[in-house]
């Protein structure tokens, strides 16, 4: 049985194989053609070697090659080898530089380790493709440049290219184009192209939806502990609409807002004047498909025996309709009848609720005890009455 012997070089991360003419003096001889052919390749680590913690991987890979003279004889003795990095086949300034003086060469072999004595700066290897450049003594760099690629199983590491910028999860760094981390020490993740982020502050952990202003969760939501909502808040309510003629039910949602909406109105003596109730609050929460609440109360109307306490009428459910012609109508349910009906902006103050003819919520406005339905809106006022207490304070809750 005939043995071939199979000479090869093993390599881990990257293989290159070149094949270089050169024109040189090699240990003082002249040769009038060399050749270099050199893979490269990183020095093999056990697996029982590699520490339990996580280490950075060495920025070094080795480079062998074989050097001939002019007649194709293998070379022996000792060589200075420059070795340059490029970003491209011909020209450009090169990336990384390193010599290599008094490179033994036996048998034409030769072997360095890139990056050992000169260190690669890390975004060298941010380009690709990557051309490597020899040259030996003094003379000028072999042509062509020869391109490095990588290893079959490396080629699976591709995949860790978009993680490049991970170099920059500092302040004011992130993902170009979809995460960006804050800057001047505020702990901030912000999200393009919408804008949304996390901040964590001395005020706590805000979440903002930016661009659309919402922020929603697919899932149960558990709060802890105290939860604040500074704007409006949402809830669904569940509508089912009959036909009237045995047909079955069809079913929708339409969001309620869970709001409270709370006006006072001290005493003022003789000459009392309206606290006028948001507008545009009140038709958020009364001017929708199912109303809103009204409650009207007295607060410390006998401070001596009830210090605090509340005295008044409601809950009543409370509608109002969209103006139209310059006046609005609304309705509210406060007696075991129908209900009142009154019109805003009629010239006539009409009542819609009323404690002991002490805090009156109407359609109207008091100047100075003088009083008016000249205009659009509703108001409280504090008129004191059989109460006339300076502690006394109107209190009018207006709910979803």
């Amino acid at each position: 049985m005939v043995k071939r012997r199979i000479e090869s070089f093993l390599m881990l991360a990257t293989l290159l194989i070149v094949s270089i003419f050169m024109l040189s003096w090699l240990q003082g001889q002249p040769f009038a053609t060399a050749s270099a052919q050199g893979q490269a390749a990183p020095a093999a680590m056990s697996a029982a070697a590699v520490p339990a913690a996580v280490v950075a991987i060495p920025r070094t890979f080795s480079y062998q090659g074989t050097l001939r003279d002019a007649n194709g004889n293998l070379i022996n003795g000792a060589v200075n080898l420059t070795l340059n990095l490029y970003a491209a086949i011909t020209g450009g300034s090169a990336l990384h530089t390193e010599s290599f003086p008094g490179v033994n060469v036996r048998n034409g072999l030769f072997s360095v380790v890139v990056g050992d004595a000169t260190p690669i700066a890390p975004t060298v290897f941010d380009n690709f493709p990557l051309y490597l450049g020899l040259r030996v003594n003094q003379d000028a760099e072999m042509l062509p440049r020869q391109r490095l690629h990588p290893v079959p199983y490396a080629m699976q590491a591709s995949s860790a290219q978009t993680a490049g910028t991970a170099s920059n999860l500092v302040a004011g760094g992130g993902v170009p184009n979809l995460v960006t981390l804050g800057a001047a020490g505020a702990s901030e993740i912000g999200f393009a192209p919408n804008g949304g982020k996390i901040t964590n502050d001395a005020n706590g952990l805000i979440l903002t939806g930016g661009a659309n202003s919402r922020v929603a969760t697919t899932g149960a939501l558990a709060v802890g502990g105290d939860l604040t909502v500074a704007g409006s808040w949402n809830a669904g309510a569940i509508r089912d609409r009959g036909d009237s003629n045995g047909g079955a039910n069809q079913r929708s949602t339409y969001p309620v807002s869970i709001n409270r909406y709370v006006v006072e109105a001290p005493d003022n003596g003789a000459s009392p004047d309206t606290a006028p109730v948001d507008d545009v609050l009140l038709t958020q929460l009364c001017q929708d498909e199912d109303g809103c609440r009204v409650s009207l109360y007295m607060r410390d109307w006998d401070p001596a025996n009830a210090p605090g306490l509340l005295a008044g009428v409601g809950p009543y459910r409370m509608a109002l309709a969209a103006a139209a012609n310059g006046k609005r109508q609304w309705s509210v349910h406060n007696t075991d009848a129908i209900g009142v009906l009154g019109i805003d902006n009629n010239a006539i103050i009409e009542n819609i609720l009323n404690v002991q003819n002490a805090c009156l919520f109407n359609d109207g406005a008091y100047v100075n005890a003088q009083g008016s339905d000249g205009a659009l809106g509703f108001g409280l006022l504090n008129w004191a009455g059989a109460f006339d207490s300076v502690s006394m304070t109107c209190v009018l809750i207006i709910e979803d």
